[in-house]
């Protein structure tokens, strides 16, 4: 009986820490750094489309010499993205040094782990040879005085046998985890090298942009005339745009009025949709598949000219040839009209809000009609080798009527 007792005592230090414990830590610790690499990956993805698709909109303004002030703002969106993207970089760094020390702190822990089992398999050994259980074991099981002490015995022998086995399995499964994390540890070393190598590229690729902006401004300083008249044609064009969005939209809501005692009043159908519109702010879609905002809302200054300011209720986004259009939200078509020099425009009605798509061809709507998000309202304009779309967002209440910032309400991308 006191050598079972013994036995026992001797083979209660052989257990340890169970590896299921120091692996799920580990486990833990490795998933954090994967979702967090998993996001970091996301962002930049959504950058590099972004960039990509600038890209693509310079390069068809570079054939064009009237679009140097696109260009401009273009190279201004491109060297943002850059810097952003530069930002990224620099996060990934961080996280990937953040998961190196991480990763070494499980390969010593491991290291540790497998240095304590093996200790604690050669005690369990040991303590079974004092035992003679691991020379002869049926002898041992055989030798006993009474049936008592013989299942006793026994109960020992299958305890030692499936000690032996739970601690070889450990030992085995620690060494593949150390190998796996020592190849994890390589391949973090790569990763860290391409992270600083994207980094020089996007410095390097900044400075050439920030060259190039400096030849564009130079040449247009030197045309400056010109492009003051350019200008003051396109300050006119985009007041008359404004004042006939405002002036549709107030013959609108006077409509509205006259048919509900003198106020605007929405149904209960139109309540539930400026609620659903509403609760989708900064994660609507965009009207264009691929674009980049070359115009912001409000009031800007001229990126050359100094005291040049533009007025703009809307964004404009530059986008490819012949993009389609797309309602950004369901509802339903509460004007189309023409706009000399901004080809169609569309205005859609959801509840209290309004949204508005100009230069605009190939519309094949009419007052009235229901439109649901994402279907096709018409084509991009193109106009001197440019395409871009006006697009603006109102919020209608009483008798007034007030134009949002659509990127306030647009997913960002």
């Amino acid at each position: 009986m006191n050598s079972a007792r013994d036995f026992k005592l001797n083979f209660g230090m052989a257990t340890g820490r169970p590896l299921a414990f120091v692996m799920a830590a580990l486990f833990w610790s490795s998933a954090l750094c994967a979702q967090n690499k998993a996001a970091l990956q996301a962002q930049r993805d959504a950058i590099e489309r972004k960039l990509a698709t600038t890209e693509r909109l310079l390069s068809e303004a570079a054939s064009n010499k009237n679009d140097a002030v696109v260009s401009l703002r273009l190279i201004d969106e491109r060297m943002a993205l850059r810097e952003q993207l530069i930002r990224h970089h620099r996060a990934e760094i961080r996280s990937i040094e953040r998961s190196m020390t991480s990763t070494d702190s499980e390969i010593r822990t491991l290291e540790g782990h497998i240095d304590a089992l093996k200790d604690e398999y050669s005690r369990m050994i040991q303590a079974a040879h004092k035992q003679s259980l691991s020379q002869n074991p049926w002898l041992y099981l055989f030798s006993a005085a009474d049936f008592t002490q013989a299942s006793i015995r026994f109960r020992m022998l299958q305890s030692y046998s499936s000690l032996r086995k739970k601690h070889v399995e450990q030992i085995e499964s620690a060494q593949v985890n150390l190998s796996d994390n020592r190849k994890d540890l390589v391949n973090e070393k790569s990763a860290m090298e391409v992270a600083l190598n994207d980094v020089r590229n996007e410095r390097n690729a900044l400075v050439k942009d920030r060259k190039k902006r400096a030849e564009i401004v130079q040449d247009l300083k030197g045309k400056e005339s010109n492009l003051r008249a350019e200008v003051k044609k396109s300050k006119a064009e985009q007041k008359r745009l404004s004042e006939s969005i405002r002036k549709i939209i107030e013959s609108e809501l006077a409509a509205e009025r006259a048919s509900s005692a003198g106020e605007f009043a929405l149904t209960p159908e139109g309540k539930i949709v400026s609620a659903a519109f509403e609760s989708n702010r900064t994660s609507l879609p965009w009207p264009v598949l691929r674009g980049v905002i070359t115009g912001k809302f409000g009031k800007q200054s001229h990126p050359t000219l100094p005291g040049i300011t533009f007025e703009n209720n809307g964004i404009d986004i530059s986008t490819e040839k012949a993009s389609s259009v797309l309602a950004i939200f369901a509802g339903s078509v509460s004007s189309v009209f023409p706009i000399p020099g901004a080809g169609q425009t569309v205005i859609l009605s959801h509840g209290a809000f309004r949204t508005v798509y100009s230069n605009l061809e190939g519309v094949q709507l009419k007052k009235g009609d229901h439109i649901e998000a994402r279907e096709k309202i018409g084509s991009v304009r193109p106009e001197n080798n440019q395409n871009v779309l006006h697009f603006e967002v109102w919020k209608v209440t009483g008798n007034s009527q007030t134009p949002q910032n659509p990127s306030a309400w647009l997913v960002r991308i």
